[in-house]
């Protein structure tokens, strides 16, 4: 009686070279869990398993795990701008403000 050698896709890629595909899948589907729960963002995890025939009549897959983790998005940043082009926290059509209390204290200090 002949030995059934097929296998499935789940074996596949179980077995496929000692298990090494799993075990990347498995490191990146982690990474991107806790980059997804981090940011609150979404992500993605992706498997390609593309298949050609080779010059010996085999059949070579060459697996693609990839994924697309989710970025923090960065806070805005505020600035205005200068009549000459530059950027600045100031805004230069806002007159300074003086402390009182400091101007006080200036006084004060010059008394003693």
């Amino acid at each position: 009686m002949a030995q059934k050698n097929e296998i499935n896709f789940l074996e596949f890629l179980q077995t496929f070279r000692r298990g090494e595909l799993i075990r990347e899948a498995n490191d990146q589907l982690e990474e991107l869990v806790r980059a997804v729960k981090d940011t609150g963002g979404k992500g993605e995890l992706n498997l390609k398993l593309p298949f050609k025939i080779n010059d010996a009549g085999q059949i070579e897959c060459v697996p693609q795990v990839a994924m697309k983790r989710p970025r923090r998005p960065m806070g805005t940043g505020i600035y205005f701008a200068t009549e000459d082009g530059q950027l600045t926290r100031r805004d230069p059509d806002q007159e300074d403000f003086l402390d009182e209390l400091e101007e006080r204290r200036s006084r004060s200090d010059d008394v003693h």
